[in-house]
């Protein structure tokens, strides 16, 4: 059994694991998976879930952000 693996969410690299004594550490490989940096999972598969649901939880555009931005760029049509 290997104690590091890479994680891919699609074509994206999320990071990676390496098993420690508690269990798997993730390191993350960019900005979108941050909130995933240092935490513990007890396994590789539980780390990567995590990852898949942070990919899809922030894949969406906040309605607020684009009336925002539609306020601070009026004269370009969305």
């Amino acid at each position: 059994m290997s104690n590091t693996y890479i994680i891919e969410v699609g074509s994206e690299s999320a990071g990676i694991v390496v098993r420690d004594r508690a269990g798997f550490r993730f390191f993350s490989a960019s900005r979108r998976f941050s909130s995933l940096d240092g935490k513990l999972f007890r396994s590789a598969r539980e780390a990567e879930r995590a990852a898949k649901s942070r990919a899809s939880s922030s894949k969406s555009v906040s309605p607020g952000f684009v009336t925002s931005l539609r306020r601070a760029l009026p004269k370009f049509r969305f």
